[in-house]
């Protein structure tokens, strides 16, 4: 019977055969085996392993192999026969004194993928299984120790394809670093030759130093990951805006270098090796005799990561409290490389950080109907469940969620990759994602436990008429002081809600007026999601700041959060004159000073007063640098008439933020005209349409939705549960979670970093690192 199921079997050149599709389970069996002699040689004996069905090539355990003969059964195929696979290490990688792979020392810095798993660390012993049916007992039809060698070399086939794992992990941890176009242009022909100096041209570090290509100038780095620096580099740039292109010289080897491009703000590299050994040459450096002596950018990142990762002690250097998988606690989530982002806003959804979330609604077990569930959100989302919630304590080391990461980051170009990502877009995205394929057309969306109705009103300082709309939201950007001061989170939600004064072209007054613009909560959620907006910008560069911000019910469970004062009421007839709803469109007005200002920089008028356009009107700084990124476009200097746009201006603020993230500002403004101006949502949009030309055909107004969304009266909100982001850039760090949860009956901060799951009471770093804070309504 082996021969008749062996011969004539086609094999795929990939297999995801590293984890159940239906749970987390693995064939991996770590244990040490006693002697040579008393490994494994009946693979149904171990304590894990995984049946391949050689049907469809997926990979089950033993506890589903009956559900996924019923699925085969439901879809008209006979799924009936399997490749029992269990993983058993071996001897000679036991030997005394060696460190376990999971320890924490052997864990290395990982900067790409080398073809090579830890399947090489331990033998595959298989056996040949059929089932009669899925209420039957699995008959073993041949042992991998009796096996010929034709039959040997055919179950090879199947164990030696590539895995699916390991093609996942090539293809998003390739690091994507191209040439641009500065890099492009570049030239030695001018490049004079200079004798390279020991220490930085304006201080005197001798280390994190960048050498100008242009004119071999030494400036120090930014302050970034652990190592000082001053920024004198990037002062070089700004003095001399052509000289974009940097190297830094401790990176320097024959095979491998930092190259930063300071105009597009972006690591690139050379094509052409031959350019820049040309050029380092005339410093007096000769690439191919250079060794580096330090750490590469990518290095300082991930070391920094890993530190905050693997140093599970508190403010005293005292180890902090392990805790167990539990129902109440659920389970960690392993980091997949960079997925930090990813597991701390799951453990916040489904741990406790949102009360009620939940999608049981879904069902709690798979669906007859789905062969593949490896491609369905459904699925995917059950099987995340059903481990965090329903059985926890099966997966004590954690539970790695690469099936379902892979699954809802699906053809989004950040979020299927491996780089590391913001929680609050991820947190977005998800949501959406969730609404538009799970619960379009349900009768309960857990999501609509954090949605509320936000209220906007604008008056007219002149004539006083108002004019209010509303918009459903799902967190609240609350911009912090640009200072390094320490912050109260009460305070900067008053400034929030106390408003701002804006230009605004009055209906009545028919003129460009000053107004007040307000906005207020119409409803309030059941779960208030707040994220302090870290960003600023500083020396051109989007950077992280670590302001302490005291936050109300951090130390105290029983403190609370009121908001009571912040609620909205819509027109009032009796008191308000409401702004004539005026339908006729606005020409843009730009502002004089900041074109004159610009032009006395040599830019043409043309040119100023599209990069003003641009950037909303508001900034002369964010329009130069606009320039500076569009110095190249063939129209720059072109006769600019502005289109025509609708009353509902975008906020400048808005645009102000989404620049400041990196985000090109034609895209920004579009992005938020289409998304009823909400900064998350339009973030996610640029996100999502990233080759968008920018140019929008017809604004039309978009009504309020029909559906109010949260409660109409106020209550206190208590805290639940906090990300923290550690790390000074925008672009790496550490995400980790903050859960209150009851502890021997008292309620205690639980820290959830990846598949770690530990007491914590580090107030100062939950205060320096707060990113997003999850508020219940009591």
């Amino acid at each position: 019977m082996s021969d008749q199921i062996l011969q004539g079997l086609e094999v795929p050149a990939i297999i995801a055969k590293e984890e159940c599709i239906y749970c987390f389970e693995t064939p991996y069996n770590p244990e040490k085996p006693g002697s040579k002699e008393q490994q494994l040689t009946d693979s149904t004996k171990a304590a894990h392993t995984l049946n391949i069905c050689l049907v469809c090539f997926q990979a089950v355990c033993p506890r589903h192999t009956p559900f996924h003969i019923e699925v085969g059964k439901h879809n008209d195929a006979q799924h009936f026969d399997y490749l029992n696979v269990a993983k058993v290490r071996k001897y000679e990688d036991m030997l005394d004194g060696e460190e376990d792979e999971d320890t924490n020392s052997s864990k290395k810095i990982k900067l790409q993928v080398i073809e090579k798993s830890r399947d090489e660390d331990y033998n595959d012993v298989w056996s040949l299984l059929h089932f009669e049916s899925s209420q039957s007992s699995p008959h073993i039809v041949l042992k991998s120790n009796e096996a010929n060698a034709a039959q040997t070399e055919k179950v090879d086939h199947v164990l030696n394809a590539k895995s699916q794992d390991l093609a996942d992990q090539a293809n998003v941890w390739e690091l994507d670093i191209k040439p641009c176009k500065h890099v492009d242009s570049f030239s030695f022909a001018n490049v004079q030759e200079k004798p390279l100096e020991t220490h930085c041209s304006s201080c005197e570090l001798t280390q994190n130093l960048w050498i100008c290509l242009y004119c071999g100038n030494l400036g120090c780095g930014r302050e970034q990951v652990g190592i000082e620096g001053h920024s004198h580099a990037l002062e070089h740039f700004k003095s001399k805006n052509d000289h974009c292109l940097a190297i830094k010289l401790g990176s320097l080897s024959s095979s491998s270098f930092d190259l930063y491009c300071y105009a597009c703000d972006d690591e690139v590299k050379f094509n052409d090796l031959q350019v820049l050994k040309t050029t380092l040459a005339k410093y007096g450096i000769d690439m191919d005799k250079k060794s580096a002596d330090e750490k590469t950018l990518v290095e300082l990142q991930v070391e920094q990561n890993m530190n905050w990762d693997f140093k599970m002690v508190d403010e005293k250097g005292q180890q902090l409290k392990q805790l167990n998988a539990s129902q109440e606690l659920g389970c960690g989530l392993i980091n997949l490389g960079n997925s930090c982002y990813l597991n701390s806003t799951l453990q916040c959804l489904f741990n406790g950080g949102v009360k009620g979330w939940d999608t049981d609604m879904l069902g709690n077990s798979p669906s007859l109907n789905v062969v593949y569930p490896a491609n369905n959100l459904k699925s995917q989302l059950t099987k995340l469940r059903t481990a965090l919630k329903e059985e926890p304590t099966i997966y004590k080391q954690g539970i790695r969620p690469k099936s379902f990461k892979k699954c809802i980051g699906g053809s989004h170009e950040e979020f299927s990759s491996g780089r590391q990502q913001d929680a609050l877009e991820f947190f977005t995205y998800f949501v959406d994602e969730l609404d538009k394929k799970l619960f379009k057309n349900s009768d309960y969306n857990p999501n609509d436990l954090m949605k509320f109705m936000m209220e906007d009103r604008l008056q007219c300082q002149e004539c006083h008429g108002v004019k209010y709309s509303t918009e459903t939201s799902n967190v609240i950007q609350l911009p912090l002081q640009e200072s390094n001061d320490a912050q109260d989170l009460e305070e900067r939600i008053n400034a929030y809600f106390s408003g701002e004064v804006i230009e605004f072209k009055c209906p009545n007054c028919k003129k460009m007026v000053n107004a007040v613009k307000k906005p207020a909560m119409r409803t309030f959620p059941d779960t208030l999601v707040i994220n302090p907006i870290r960003i600023k910008i500083e020396n051109w560069t989007p950077v992280k700041t670590s302001n302490l911000l005291t936050i109300p019910g951090l130390e105290t469970p029983t403190e609370v959060l009121e908001l009571t004062q912040y609620k909205g009421n819509g027109l009032q007839k009796d008191t308000e004159t409401q702004l004539n709803d005026d339908n006729d469109e606005i020409q843009f007005e730009v502002n004089e000073t900041f074109v004159n200002q610009l032009m006395e920089m040599g830019f043409t008028e043309n040119a100023c007063v599209r990069a003003l356009y641009h950037t909303g009107n508001k900034d002369p700084e964010l329009a130069m640098n606009w320039l500076f990124g569009h110095i190249e476009d063939a129209d720059v200097n072109a006769e600019f008439i502005p289109p025509k746009k609708a009353k509902n201006d975008v906020n400048p603020e808005h645009i102000s933020m989404m620049v400041g993230m990196g985000l090109d500002p034609k895209l920004c403004r579009k992005a938020l005209i289409l998304n009823n101006h909400d900064v998350t949502r339009s973030v996610d949009w640029v996100f999502n349409n990233m080759d968008d030309d920018g140019e929008i055909e017809e604004l039309k107004e978009q009504s309020d939705t029909s559906k109010t969304y949260g409660h109409h009266d106020a209550k206190p909100y208590e805290l639940s549960a906090i990300i923290c982001h550690k790390g000074n850039s925008v672009h790496s760090g550490h995400y980790v979670a903050f859960i209150r949860k009851m502890v021997d009956g008292k309620p205690t901060w639980v820290l959830y970093n990846d598949e770690k799951i530990v007491v914590s009471n580090n107030f100062e770093e939950m205060m320096k690192n707060s990113y997003m804070l999850f508020y219940s309504r009591t």
